[in-house]
């Protein structure tokens, strides 16, 4: 995709000129384009991961199925499901964090689409924590309130335990 340039050169250097909304859009609709078709192969992995987990396994979470413990995202999808049903007490009762996850994404979505800028320090700091927040929660869920209700249960009908029936033959 090539950007359009808004800039007018005059003797004293380079001024750039108001976008207006509608060129905003336009240029923010191409660069969104662009990253889908670059991106293109990822996306039909992810849904074809989904579709064949949710219509033939019991999780999509990996770490669920490889050992049966949930991981620290697990229930951010339920929750962004609640949250598209306008559920925002379900979806913070499930998974908290999907609330900071929607405004990491809509900063970042402006920050590459609207302001057409690369990535920066302050949203990588903000990825870092969102990252480290979830972390220290689910250590904390997980002492609390581990085995209990979905997404904090444990399931037996793991990759590893199956393995170590099968290797013990119990």
């Amino acid at each position: 995709v090539q950007r359009r340039s808004y800039y007018k050169t005059y003797n004293k250097g380079v001024y750039r000129m108001k976008r207006t909304l509608k060129q905003i859009m336009r240029d923010a609709y191409a660069l969104l384009w662009n990253d889908i078709k670059q991106a293109k192969w990822v996306i039909i992995f992810i849904i074809a991961y989904f579709a064949f987990m949710k219509n033939f396994l019991y999780s999509t979470c990996p770490s669920v199925l490889l050992t049966g413990y949930p991981c620290p995202a697990c229930g951010m999808t339920r929750a962004a499901f609640c949250l598209l049903r306008m559920d925002f007490k379900g979806a913070f009762s499930i998974h908290p964090f999907i609330y900071a996850v929607v405004a990491y994404m809509a900063a970042f979505a402006v920050n590459r689409y609207i302001l057409q800028r690369k990535m920066g320090r302050i949203l990588r700091l903000a990825l870092a924590g969102i990252m480290a927040g979830m972390i220290v929660f689910y250590l904390w869920r997980l002492i609390l309130y581990f085995p209990g209700e979905p997404p904090m249960s444990y399931y037996s009908r793991n990759l590893l335990s199956i393995a170590r029936s099968l290797l013990t033959h119990e």
